[in-house]
């Protein structure tokens, strides 16, 4: 069987046809581990990993083969989104206090 790279809207499919895998393992592994099997539990939280991961390949490889030349445009009109939303974004002070340090030597006096 081989897979035909130029139908996208088949690999679409197939990203979503993972999608439900993987919630399926997921939930399928919860119960698994639950009742008293945790081998096969984190066995089938491997395999939901494994199809989480195919699916965000294939689905970033269906937005760069669908349109490469809108990429680099949203990626600005994203930026320039951000701008106009009026976030504004402090440092942290990057000096620290200093400590309030006591000697050991000594000790406290008798009052």
């Amino acid at each position: 069987m081989r897979i035909d790279l130029s139908d996208l809207g088949r690999l679409e499919s197939f990203a979503d046809a993972l999608a439900r895998l993987f919630y399926c393992l997921m939930a399928v592994a919860f119960f698994a581990a639950i009742l008293g099997s945790p081998g096969t539990g984190l066995f089938l939280l491997v395999l939901g990993a494994a199809a989480f991961v195919i699916r965000a390949g294939l689905e970033d490889f269906v937005s760069s083969r669908r349109d490469p030349e809108a990429a680099p445009e949203s990626i600005a009109t994203a930026a320039d989104a951000a701008d106009e939303s009026g976030i504004t974004i402090y440092r942290a002070r990057t000096t620290r206090r200093p400590r309030a340090t006591r000697s050991r030597g000594r000790s406290k006096p008798a009052v």
